[in-house]
């Protein structure tokens, strides 16, 4: 990066309240702890702080000069060691930067969005794309209004490719992350339960999940996955008709074999391009990605050769469904998140195993009004799918253990509460499926495994 304070001063409509040379600005940051993963203070960069219920990033702006920040940015006139840009509101002004630096670099841009396997396609883009041009994705999973202007902030001269992750919530969220990343190609993964708390129903996060179309190229294609009813339905329909769409489906999968659980060996075809990978992911789910993350490197010009290579070095994001041995048992991570779908997934997977199946499982969160009617259908499903050992964990979770036909289960109401009896559940031999959604930090019964 290489921006000069006038630049973005412009670029923001703000107010630069002291007018001193400043030297060019080489990144943009929001915190100033020593071990920030993203968005710490270097030398030479711009201090946004962020202000939020609990925190005022404006009492940090000295701290972060100390650090080496040049200038910050202010929603209010106060006393500063470095020259400050005065804004209605920081976060506006960060979205709005980001939207001029990613034009103002002139890369082409991928964007995913769903409901599950968003950072999983993400991930699966980045190194198809990788493989033809120079391309920079979504730092971890910063897909919201804060994290995907950081993402941007970290393209420099020379890249070509952005892959952008757009999360929400809420309603006009990625309405806004998609007119700042104004992207070139959008991918809907899926449409399912999660945030339906903030929704009335799916239809209404169908409509907040098409918004990733808000800001596309007008020449711009839309890739959906063509085996979810919503995304094939009259609603997507209308939202995406001025644009390219293609419907990626189980039609165009000739081979999926899961081998063990490190690999599946997928044979597909897309628009005439016979491609051959290995996708180092078991279930199926992750085969349809995988076909979303391909359709992509198509529409871009990347080779089914070189798509294949992609996935030569792909690793799947952390805790999900990440596969290890552990004191002679299996440990299926997927603690990362969780959702009725891809509870429902992991499960399946757990059962394809021939030893015993051990299912450790916490709430699902943020499904607000069909909490209790989902937590009990992932229950029923526990009976039917041939788990031998049931473990809930957590207020919601007391549901699925009460709906599970499972013979041998457990309940407890914390995760606290639950370690001192994991020894004396599971044993040598046991595939273990660890999944709940990230509020109930199930990383601590992994660790416990360990």
């Amino acid at each position: 990066m290489n921006l000069t304070i006038q630049e973005i001063t412009q670029a923001i409509g703000g107010t630069l309240l002291h007018n001193v040379e400043t030297p060019p600005i080489t990144a943009i940051a929001t915190d100033t702890r020593q071990n920030a993963r993203y968005g710490a203070v270097t030398p030479g960069c711009m201090f946004v702080p962020i202000v939020g219920p609990a925190f005022d990033g404006h009492d940090y702006i000295n701290a972060a000069a100390a650090l080496g920040a040049v200038c910050a940015l202010t929603e209010r006139e106060i006393h500063s060691d470095i020259p400050l840009i005065l804004v209605d509101s920081i976060r506006n002004a960060l979205m709005q930067l980001a939207s001029y630096y990613r034009h103002k670099m002139g890369v082409k841009v991928a964007a995913v969005t769903g409901s599950a396997g968003k950072t999983t396609v993400k991930d699966m883009m980045y190194h198809i794309l990788s493989r033809k041009y120079k391309t920079k994705k979504t730092l971890g999973n910063l897909n919201n209004d804060i994290g995907l202007p950081l993402s941007i902030f970290q393209l420099e001269e020379g890249d070509e490719m952005l892959v952008l992750e757009m999360g929400m919530n809420h309603a006009l969220e990625i309405h806004d992350l998609s007119l700042v990343g104004a992207p070139d190609v959008a991918v809907i993964t899926h449409i399912g339960d999660a945030h339906i708390e903030n929704f009335e129903n799916r239809e209404g996060i169908l409509h907040a999940k098409l918004e990733i179309v808000d800001g596309l190229n007008p020449n711009g294609t839309v890739v959906l996955n063509g085996d979810d009813p919503l995304l094939t339905g009259s609603i997507a329909a209308e939202k995406v008709k001025t644009f390219t769409v293609k419907f990626p489906s189980s039609q165009n999968i000739l081979q999926a074999e899961t081998i063990g659980l490190q690999q599946t060996v997928c044979h597909f075809n897309w628009q005439g391009h016979d491609m051959h990978l290995t996708v180092p992911l078991p279930g199926r789910h992750n085969v349809m990605n995988a076909l979303l993350a391909a359709a992509v490197g198509i529409e871009f010009g990347v080779s089914p050769t070189e798509i294949a290579k992609g996935f030569d070095d792909f690793v799947p994001p952390g805790g999900r469904l990440t596969v290890e041995n552990v004191n002679g048992m299996t440990i299926i991570n997927d603690a990362y998140n969780a959702n009725p779908a891809s509870m429902q997934e992991a499960i399946k997977i757990l059962c394809g195993q021939n030893t015993r199946k051990v299912a450790i499982l916490g709430d699902m969160n943020e499904l607000g009004h069909v909490s209790v009617e989902r937590h009990k259908e992932i229950g029923a499903f526990t009976g039917k799918a041939g788990i031998e050992l049931l473990v809930a964990v957590g207020p919601q979770a007391v549901h699925l253990y009460e709906a599970s036909g499972v013979q041998n289960k457990h309940y407890f109401a914390t995760v606290g509460e639950f370690l001192p009896h994991l020894p004396g559940l599971v044993q040598t031999g046991d595939t273990v499926l660890i999944k709940a959604s990230r509020g109930m930090a199930f990383e601590q019964v992994v660790q416990a495994l360990q």
